[in-house]
């Protein structure tokens, strides 16, 4: 079961009724509940294994499965349950975390684990990146544990660890506060950057998406928080609120880099909002 193909409203969505047809595997696209309750009553399976799935399964569906339903997190549960885990563990500063195959419940993300496959988290990481590595990571963990969890031979754990939560995130969530500290907002520009839509601030009123930049620690910086300095090396450093970052690629709402304006903008101000 997937989605609708048509376009939607989040920032990355994989296109798995043409991989279906592809490779000659039945798809339906999601129109419900009840719509899904009733093909798989008339449609029996084993096994529901769900992925980049934004609803929550209710158990009249579940039941249906003769093992039940088991699901994909992005984070070393009970670390992390909620949404947007990735982005969290880039904005929290983690250096490691993980993808976890568990027994889908009635909670949110909080049903017995069956295995789980570490990820590090680098100190210039962009989610890109990040992504990459746990799709790699998900194939790898459902390979290992599909098996016995068919087979009945591998036993899933009860979470063990004090739980964190991650709330949901949304384009307005990556508008960058200059007078946060330059950490701050580098963390944020790694966590927002492609495949979502970027860290966003304004210049004269108009849009700017921010994909790459990094703490600038070549030099001591001064500015007002937002304060664009364009250096003798071209470099396009912005001051904030304690240190300085450098933008490495920007572009306007249009996709058209911006990176040559910025650099005949010194002394100018970004703002955080329009």
């Amino acid at each position: 079961i997937s989605y609708s193909d048509k376009p939607v409203a989040i920032s990355r969505q994989a296109d798995v009724a043409q991989w279906c047809v592809a490779h000659a595997i039945p798809a339906i696209e999601y129109a419900g509940v009840d719509k899904s309750v009733e093909h798989f009553r008339n449609n029996p399976a084993d096994l529901c294994v769900v992925a980049g799935w934004y609803h929550m399964l209710p158990s009249r569906l579940r039941d249906l499965f003769r093992l039940g339903a088991v699901g994909l997190h992005a984070s070393r549960l009970p670390e992390l349950r909620g949404g947007a885990p990735l982005n969290w563990a880039i904005l929290a500063g983690f250096e490691r975390t993980a993808v976890t195959l568990f027994a889908l419940g009635d909670g949110v993300d909080d049903g017995p684990v069956y295995g789980q496959e570490a990820i590090d988290v680098g100190p210039n990481d962009y989610i890109g990146e990040l992504v990459a590595r746990c799709n790699a990571a998900s194939v790898v963990l459902v390979e290992r544990c599909i098996s016995g969890i068919l087979d009945g031979s591998l036993v899933p754990a009860v979470q063990d660890g004090v739980a964190s939560y991650g709330a949901q995130r949304s384009p307005e969530d990556g508008v960058i506060d200059w007078a946060a500290p330059a950490a701050g907002i580098a963390r944020l520009v790694r966590a927002v950057s492609r495949p979502y839509p970027g860290a966003s601030t304004w210049l004269d009123g108009r849009l700017v998406r921010i994909w790459r930049a990094g703490e600038y620690r070549a030099a001591a910086v001064y500015g007002a928080p937002g304060q664009i300095l364009c250096l003798p090396g071209g470099q396009v450093v912005v001051a904030t609120g304690k240190g300085a970052i450098e933008i490495e690629e920007a572009e306007d709402d249009g996709g058209q880099s911006v990176m040559v304006a910025l650099r005949r903008s010194s002394h100018r101000r970004f703002r955080s909002q329009s």
